[in-house]
């Protein structure tokens, strides 16, 4: 794993930890599978990015993945900001 994609999964550890985000009552196998002891926090299910965008754009947060993801994906980031702004969790991509 880049040292990269590594920082961003340590920020949506710290970011899914954050009572706002607790405040939404999803489990943590929405997005991450269970580690090797059963801790919450695996590798994850859902693509990094696409989870960046709903939690940045629920804590008023700038996102790093979202206008790569619009370029990428042909708006794709505004989609999830907007989902995330009416209280709607789209489905998300897994992570291959």
């Amino acid at each position: 794993m880049s040292e990269s994609q590594e920082s961003l999964e340590e920020k949506l550890i710290r970011w899914y930890r954050h009572e706002t985000i607790q405040g939404r009552n999803w489990a943590p196998r929405l997005f991450w599978l269970p580690d090797d002891r059963g801790g919450p926090f695996g590798t994850m299910r859902v693509d990094a990015c696409e989870l960046e965008v709903i939690f940045a754009t629920i804590l008023g947060e700038a996102s790093e993945c979202r206008e790569r993801l619009d370029l990428e994906q042909n708006g794709r980031g505004t989609f999830l900001a907007a989902n995330a702004r009416r209280h709607e969790l789209p489905l998300l991509t897994r992570k291959s």
